[in-house]
């Protein structure tokens, strides 16, 4: 049983979010489910007693999920339940009366011991795999799309939605430049205003070119660059000037039928993002180049990419390390 009060300050903490913290909707989605397990936590009891629940909320995360599958959540998913919780604690004490008894010294304690895993590659786009993907023929206007679409990913390293939210206008692929400007209508993360560098590689800016020209030459600047279809001819929607918010939902679709039509294998949208950073990174000669390709795709700190981001495969650390005797 849930208790009624913590179900309600978890809706008041998510609309401040999406409020105040002006969190974009993907952002929202996952504090809406990281939130759910804090109420599962604390079944009947208030969260006014959090200090004193046992188990605490990282021994309860190892043995709880909410869906039905057995195996434990990941250290990574855990680490940002307990990111979220300490937010929303912080929340509590600094905006709900009644709650001050919650020390700021307590919520510090919310964190995941230390993990002894068998290390994870990160999962990115690789550049052969994109050089495929660009020579992959097309048979139809939704294939030419998504073809475009997931080159213009690999090129830009911009995130689902606010790609499938960019205008025509945001777009300047001849000098390589890319407005996520959401005064214009693009969907970014925090509704950040960013300006980003196309990705020096000829073979895909030309299919992202030849995709731009064609829409271009149907819609007005305010067009979608990720063009609407209209339902009944399949053809391009010169009267969509708004879309729905499940268009990244299209997109993976999209992408998904016609990389396992052309036997090759599918990659979430996100993955694009990894495999531009990787790309750039590999491709950097210092310091100020991981900067740079850091701040392109709208990272607050070098730290962040490198982190999260620069995995560099197994068999490139082999070969670097192997060049030094060389």
């Amino acid at each position: 049983m849930i208790n009624r009060n913590n179900w309600r300050l978890k809706h008041k903490y998510l609309e401040y979010r999406l409020s105040v913290d002006q969190l974009c909707l993907g952002s929202y989605k996952k504090e809406d489910v990281y939130t759910r397990y804090l109420l599962e936590w604390a079944g009947e009891k208030p969260f006014i007693k959090a200090t004193s629940f046992r188990p605490t909320l990282p021994e309860f995360l190892r043995s709880f999920r909410l869906d039905d599958k057995r195996s434990k959540l990941s250290a990574g998913y855990v680490k940002k339940i307990l990111a979220t919780a300490r937010r929303f604690f912080r929340w509590l004490t600094d905006t709900q009366q009644g709650y001050k008894s919650i020390k700021y010294s307590w919520i510090e304690t919310i964190k995941a011991k230390r993990l002894n895993e068998i290390p994870k590659q990160r999962d990115a786009v690789t550049f052969e795999e994109i050089l495929i993907i660009a020579k992959t023929p097309v048979e139809s206007l939704v294939e030419e799309r998504i073809r475009a679409g997931a080159v213009f990913l690999y090129l830009s390293g911009m995130r689902i939605d606010a790609f499938v939210s960019m205008p025509l206008l945001g777009v300047d692929i001849r000098n390589k430049t890319v407005k996520q400007y959401p005064n214009l209508g693009v969907r970014t993360k925090y509704g950040k205003y960013a300006k980003t560098y196309l990705l020096p590689i000829p073979e895909l800016l030309q299919v992202a070119l030849d995709w731009d020209n064609k829409v271009r030459a149907i819609l007005e600047p305010e067009g979608f660059w990720f063009a609407p279809f209209s339902p009944d001819t399949m053809e391009i929607d010169i009267t969509a000037y708004d879309i729905g918010i499940h268009r990244g939902t299209l997109f993976r679709k999209n992408l998904k039928a016609w990389m396992e039509k052309n036997g090759l294998q599918y990659r979430s949208p996100h993955k694009y993002r990894h495999g531009h950073i990787q790309w750039g990174l590999a491709h950097s000669k210092n310091q100020a180049d991981n900067k740079a390709v850091s701040m392109n795709v709208g990272h607050s700190s070098s730290q962040t990419t490198d982190q999260y981001y620069s995995n560099i495969p197994d068999n490139e650390i082999q070969a670097r390390i192997n060049s030094f005797e060389e």
